[in-house]
């Protein structure tokens, strides 16, 4: 037997990858957006330190991906839009469109489980 723990894999080669939980899926007008995906290119930025992808209603697309993200300590806050378009260049060149976040916040903190993990609960 086996138990279903609504991991999200992508099997590749003779891998299996990690892409997101089954309850997390943002729809964008059908199609899928796993958020710890968008997460990861979001997170490769030398100036972040974390990121939280979640969806935003649309009255035309049912949502839309919007990200918040956590600057390191060393990030210059004059520099956030500089920043910010950094990021999103990088997720136009890495992400498909429909994946690519309408919209960057630029947080204090984000919430994180006793055990360390991003708490989605009130994403």
């Amino acid at each position: 037997g086996f138990m279903d723990t609504g991991d999200m894999v992508d099997p590749r080669d003779d891998r299996y990858y990690f892409v997101g939980r089954r309850g997390g899926i943002i729809n964008v007008g059908g199609l899928k957006v796993h958020p710890a995906e968008v997460e990861a290119v979001i997170n490769r930025h030398q100036q972040v330190r974390m990121s939280r992808v979640r969806s935003r209603r649309s009255p035309i697309t049912g949502a839309i991906v919007i990200a918040d993200v956590v600057l390191s300590e060393r990030a210059d806050a004059l520099q956030s839009n500089a920043i910010r378009d950094e990021i999103m260049s990088d997720c136009r060149k890495s992400l498909l469109n429909h994946k690519v976040p309408a919209m960057i916040s630029f947080v204090a903190s984000l919430d994180v489980t006793p055990s360390g993990k991003l708490a989605r609960q009130n994403a």
